[in-house]
């Protein structure tokens, strides 16, 4: 990064599978934390934020409030007069709107910005006159939201393709697959991708199992987790399956919630002593997927090799990383994509402990998505809030000891064989 830029507050909501309250509420939540944790009274000092970037996905299916969704939520938290942006990017949304935040600091655009991730599962039913109506269409809503993720026109055709190579691979027939069948239609694509690396370089569905319980144990100690129960890896594959290699537990669940981050200027930082801890901002990095590649040439490892340069580190450097493990899968790709292992070593590197608490690259600390939960719009801030909380030495009885420089992968939609959008983020304690 040129221009030092820096997170000095943080917030996050407890992520829930629903009712977790309204936009405006969860987004009051989450925002008033982290402008205290900035040393901002949460009430008053709203005019200080001189840029906000609010990210959501689905609210405009869900409320027809499509547009204005930010200003209309941070209007009625007292936000007002400053440039708010609206930002959706499939489940890289969040993550985009903290890189647009932080490139707007570095542009001088402002010293002080806010980002805000933001998702609900269900609409607010008390405040919906066609209830009924609203009722029968939200299995089809939350498929629908899916769905949108990927290029609507050529659907069939990733349908097909999916089908045919799960066909192929487990020797069935073609008859026998389908896809989005009462699930996301994208644990269709994690699960081909996953079989045909695993055919590859010999990954087992057991080690997708240990890493998946290795996650699940992570999130017992995350007070703001969706899930917070042990699952061993004897259970994990014992479990429903949902696809194969996917079983329930390895497949993150939808919910509710909201991270905020608030980004400033060393101009900032310096003429207001006193923030505790603040974050540099090594790297904040957004790209773009494919249509055409491979799974050896993902999208994930071309935006950490950017990350890593803007950085100036190396992936030995990084003490604590959080991966889009949409699928527990996701964590042993991603791992060897980013260049912290060797593809061929992933499986056993990922299983074997060394991604867990006090091994030697604690990975999804946070539960991950896996067992933190995956609220589409706000996941990709609810990574920074936890790399940002480890920095700081604040992370209780899942600290990372002397966590020095964390890094997110936040990844969503899908072209061709990858993701659509891919947001890369380094952080070092100062």
């Amino acid at each position: 990064m040129k221009k030092r830029v820096y997170i000095i507050g943080v917030g996050m909501t407890h992520i829930v599978k629903q009712d977790g309250g309204s936009f405006e509420q969860q987004c009051d939540l989450a925002v008033s934390e982290a402008m205290e944790d900035a040393g901002l009274a949460a009430k008053g000092d709203q005019g200080a934020i001189g840029g906000i970037w609010y990210g959501n996905c689905a609210q405009g299916m869900q409320t027809s409030q499509h547009c204005i969704r930010g200003q209309v939520v941070l209007r009625r938290l007292g936000f007002e007069g400053m440039p708010v942006v609206n930002v959706e990017n499939a489940c890289a949304t969040a993550s985009t709107a903290l890189n647009q935040a932080i490139h707007y600091v570095m542009a001088e655009g402002t010293d002080l910005a806010l980002a805000v991730g933001i998702e609900k599962v269900l609409p607010d039913l008390n405040n919906l006159d066609d209830l009924p109506e609203i009722m029968a269409a939200l299995p089809y809503m939350t498929l629908s939201a899916f769905w949108m993720g990927c290029e609507q026109d050529r659907k069939k055709l990733y349908i097909e393709k999916w089908r045919k190579e799960k066909s192929k691979v487990l020797g069935i027939p073609y008859e026998e697959t389908n896809v989005g069948a009462g699930r996301s239609p994208f644990m269709d694509y994690y699960a081909v991708k996953a079989m045909k690396v695993m055919q590859k370089y010999g990954y087992t569905q057991e080690q997708l199992a240990r890493v998946c319980s290795k996650t699940h144990h992570h999130s017992t100690m995350n007070p703001k987790a969706q899930y917070r129960k042990e699952i061993s890896w004897e259970q994990v594959m014992a479990d429903k399956p949902i696809t194969y290699p996917l079983t329930r537990s390895m497949c993150a669940p939808t919910g509710e919630g909201c991270a905020a981050a608030i980004v400033c200027s060393e101009k900032y930082l310096t003429e207001h002593k006193g923030i505790a801890d603040p974050v540099l901002v090594l790297a904040s990095v957004l790209v773009s997927g494919r249509t055409r590649g491979d799974y050896d040439q993902d999208i994930s490892g071309r935006a950490a090799a950017i990350a890593f340069h803007k950085a100036g580190v190396q992936p030995k450097d990084v003490d604590v990383l959080e991966l889009h493990d949409a699928t527990s899968f996701g964590e042993i790709y991603q791992t060897a994509q980013a260049g912290f292992c060797r593809p061929e070593d992933a499986g056993v590197y990922c299983s074997s402990g060394a991604t867990a608490l006090g091994g030697e690259l604690p990975t999804n600390v946070s539960g991950g998505l896996i067992s933190r939960g995956h609220p589409v719009g706000c996941t990709g801030l609810a990574q920074a809030y936890e790399l940002v909380t480890q920095l700081r030495g604040r992370a209780g009885e899942r600290q990372v000891k002397g966590a020095k420089i964390g890094m997110q992968l936040n990844g969503g939609g899908l072209i061709g064989v990858e993701e659509a959008a891919m947001g890369a983020h380094i952080y070092q304690k100062i």
